[in-house]
């Protein structure tokens, strides 16, 4: 089995950071993709099993696009609330078959939804294959705040650090999955975020790269 392990950085990675995007695949992802490859930016997406059942080509395309794509359980569940081991671990496994059946691989990182219980979500996620449980160590709360571009992009680059590993989110977890943009903050910072970080010499890594590195 793999041994449990939990990341919120990378302090060895010299100057690449790790840009995440979770809750997705929705409406805006296609857009977050093509922002990326503006900047020649890679990201990792942790994807909603249940979202990405509906919405298989997304998550295709964001592996097709050079992308990591990550395991965010099935249904987006708050384990704190939701104590049943069984039941997470069945989330878990059907989001990983359903990423693979859309990809043509199975992801090899977890994210807890929230951050909850992350060790022992942790012991978990190793159980079903998982390399690595992921948190973060940038959050400008963009779920929060999400028409508020100019505090999305202030909080990044004030907090942003060698090796960090950036939260944002593409998606909402609504049922319109092809609504419009529900991460509109997000999506107009992001391009001014990827130029500025640039600009300063970082570069953008997958988590699994960064963790590598």
């Amino acid at each position: 089995m793999t041994e449990p392990r939990i990341v919120s950085s990378a302090p060895a990675a010299g100057r690449a950071i790790a840009v995440t995007f979770d809750d997705g695949p929705s409406g805006s992802t296609q857009d977050v993709l093509d922002v990326l490859e503006a900047h020649e930016a890679r990201g990792t997406f942790f994807v909603v099993g249940q979202w990405t059942e509906r919405l298989p080509h997304v998550v295709e395309a964001i592996a097709e696009r050079g992308h990591e794509v990550g395991n965010h359980t099935w249904t987006h569940f708050d384990a704190s609330a939701v104590p049943d081991e069984a039941v997470w671990r069945d989330e878990l496994r059907r989001t990983s078959e359903t990423i693979a059946a859309a990809t043509g691989r199975p992801p090899a990182l977890f994210r807890p939804p929230y951050g909850h219980e992350p060790e022992r979500l942790a012991a978990v996620a190793a159980e079903c294959g998982l390399a690595a449980t992921v948190l973060w160590s940038v959050d400008p709360k963009d779920w929060e705040s999400n028409e508020d571009d100019g505090l999305i992009e202030a909080t990044v680059l004030a907090d942003v650090h060698p090796g960090a590993i950036v939260l944002h989110h593409d998606g909402d977890r609504r049922d319109d999955l092809n609504s419009g943009s529900p991460q509109a903050g997000t999506l107009r910072a992001l391009p001014r975020i990827l130029e500025r970080l640039a600009d300063d010499g970082y570069r953008f890594a997958t988590v699994s790269e960064l963790l590598a590195a």
